[in-house]
């Protein structure tokens, strides 16, 4: 019996060791940096097809083609069976007096009109206030199109982009609503998707040949900063990018145009169907099959319109260190704590020199759009108060280390720039003062008081723990 007790206080002693030093390393795991997720725990968007995206330039003809056809033979309007509402892709898709015409001997398989396209009024929030009519999108069959285009079209080749938004979603002063937010974590993310792959015949796709606006002018889709018309003109070409007066002087000499190839985005269609805050959720999935590699091919063609200096050449982690980014919105409404801010530089200047990384602290008021593109192009750590400077992410290559780091106003929290980091690849985390949150554990959507303030307070020591954590795996 007395062996038998000493046997069980043994047991018992044991126990006591393990259930401490669980609740040790639980405890060390809340207080400190998290260990790195493997890629089956982080939050899930849609599987990933690995094939790889190769890119074709534009179809070069950007003036229309004539086009005659026998009675009742005219090229009929095919939609990609994979579309999804504000994302349509279409072959032969018509247009005459403003509107858009689908023309088809079998109407019951033409998706509603409202999951394609808006009217395009403002009516913000009042998503069925903007359902179309005929008069936006029109179904009709051949017969209907003899009478209506007289047999004959112009037709424009290769892929037409359209955003059939008004201006109320696209006049903006921040180049985020539309450059990121629409064209890319929309629109070229679905375009590349391989679901559409048999609709466009395999998985090249062609750069848009024209990108057409038909409900804005120039002046109201521009942003303050010019980054919308710059970025295009280095993807597209200056002169492919059309908007509403364009469009209604070619409405108004009465052709009838087909586009060849059409893909129509429209947020509103979108969002009728589905919250924003919904689909930018963590392990909410995204509507389609998201192809590896998806936004390279457009990041490198950005970098490469741009002209380069020894200075200004990405780095590649393993050849050059890494580069610790900072961005400074002192000089702007929504800052640090001017305190805190100070310190925030002199603990990255003395983080980054005990340990060979590099540092740049950026005014990005005082760069030029070229400067402030191939400057963050170079970066492993993206760090920056909540704000339009984060959607630079878009030209940080994505690897083991690439993070970002956004600072908010304490309580307060959206999903923009945590919901582009994650379509990215990039690791993010949120900083309040002292404390941090990742994609696994993101807090509630929230603009508090303050959100918005000049005197935002953060913890240095906070940030450059995460960097060095992220930078020494």
């Amino acid at each position: 019996m007395i062996t038998l007790n000493v046997q069980v206080g043994r047991n018992l002693c044991f126990v006591w060791i393990f259930i401490c030093f669980g609740s040790f390393i639980l405890f060390r795991n809340r207080t400190n940096l998290p260990e790195e997720q493997t890629v089956s725990d982080r939050p899930s968007q849609q599987p990933i097809s690995t094939e790889s995206l190769i890119l074709k330039t534009p179809y070069q003809t950007l003036s229309s083609i004539p086009l005659q056809w026998k009675p009742g033979e005219s090229p009929r309007t095919t939609i990609a069976e994979s579309s999804v509402p504000g994302f349509t892709l279409f072959h032969n898709l018509y247009v005459f007096n403003h509107t858009f015409y689908v023309v088809t001997s079998t109407p019951e398989l033409v998706p509603s009109s409202g999951r394609i396209i808006s009217n395009g009024i403002d009516s913000w929030n009042k998503r069925n206030g903007k359902l179309p009519t005929e008069k936006d999108l029109a179904i009709i069959s051949p017969e209907e199109a003899d009478d209506i285009f007289g047999r004959s079209a112009n037709t424009l080749g290769g892929v037409s982009f359209l955003q059939t938004d008004g201006p109320e979603l696209l006049h903006h002063s921040r180049w985020y609503n539309f450059f990121v937010e629409i064209f890319a974590l929309w629109q070229w993310r679905c375009y590349t998707s391989p679901d559409f792959d048999e609709f466009l015949g395999g998985q090249t796709r062609e750069l848009p040949t024209r990108y057409i606006f038909p409900r804005v002018t120039q002046a109201q889709w521009k942003d303050g900063r010019g980054m919308n018309t710059w970025i295009m003109e280095a993807i597209l070409g200056p002169v492919a990018i059309r908007f509403q007066d364009d469009w209604n002087i070619r409405m108004k000499q009465g052709d009838v145009l087909m586009l060849e190839h059409a893909a129509i985005g429209d947020l509103t269609a979108k969002r009728r169907d589905l919250e924003d805050a919904l689909y930018r959720k963590p392990g909410f999935p995204f509507p389609l099959r998201i192809r590896t590699g998806w936004w390279e091919s457009i990041r490198d063609r950005v970098l490469s319109h741009t002209p380069r200096s020894p200075l200004m050449v990405p780095s590649n982690d393993q050849d050059n260190g890494y580069t610790v980014t900072y961005i400074s919105r002192q000089s702007t409404g929504r800052r640090l704590r001017q305190r805190d801010h100070s310190r925030l530089v002199d603990a990255l200047r003395s983080l980054c020199d005990v340990h060979g990384y590099h540092l740049q602290v950026l005014n990005t008021d005082k760069m030029t759009l070229v400067e402030q593109i191939m400057a963050i192009s170079r970066t492993t750590v993206l760090i920056s108060v909540h704000g339009n400077d984060l959607a630079g992410q878009l030209w940080v290559r994505p690897t083991q280390r690439s993070t970002i780091i956004e600072i908010f106003s304490p309580g307060g929290f959206i999903y923009d720039y945590e919901y582009c980091s994650r379509a990215l690849g990039h690791k993010y985390y949120g900083i309040w003062m002292d404390r941090f949150f990742t994609t696994s554990d993101l807090p509630p959507v929230s603009i508090p008081n303050g959100f918005h303030s000049h005197d935002i307070p953060v913890n240095a020591e906070t940030i450059t723990s995460i960097i060095y954590h992220r930078l020494s795996m």
